[in-house]
């Protein structure tokens, strides 16, 4: 059987981080958990090793998805990284992200596995 999939799971919301990391390891996939942007970028750049997936919220401290997205975007390499926002704004029109998919909270388990099937590139 091939490796498990990797998912990166940025959120600052720890219980929501947690059992998304959960559900993800029980669908067989490799969960990496970041409490916000600035973390998840330097894990990144120095593991060299990218993920199949970035599941991203958008409103965190430190840094934000938005400004998460913008350095994503700018690194070569990590650019091509496709990325699911989960969000519970309902204003991306006055702030739009650019995004594989976006999922709006509350997203159900169900929901929110599916994304990661369609999006996590192989």
């Amino acid at each position: 059987m091939n490796d498990a999939r990797t998912i990166v799971v940025v959120d600052d919301d720890t219980d929501l981080r947690e059992t998304l990391g959960e559900l993800l390891v029980e669908e067989g996939y490799d969960a990496r958990l970041f409490e916000n942007g600035r973390t998840a970028l330097e894990f990144l750049r120095a593991d060299g090793d990218d993920p199949d997936l970035i599941l991203l919220d958008l409103m965190m401290p430190e840094m934000n998805g938005w400004q998460f997205r913008e350095e994503q975007l700018r690194d070569a390499r990590l650019k091509e990284i496709p990325v699911v926002v989960m969000t519970a704004s309902r204003g991306l029109d006055a702030n739009p992200i650019t995004a594989t998919e976006i999922l709006y909270k509350p997203i159900g388990l169900g929901e929110l596995i599916e994304a990661v099937e369609r999006n996590a590139s192989r």
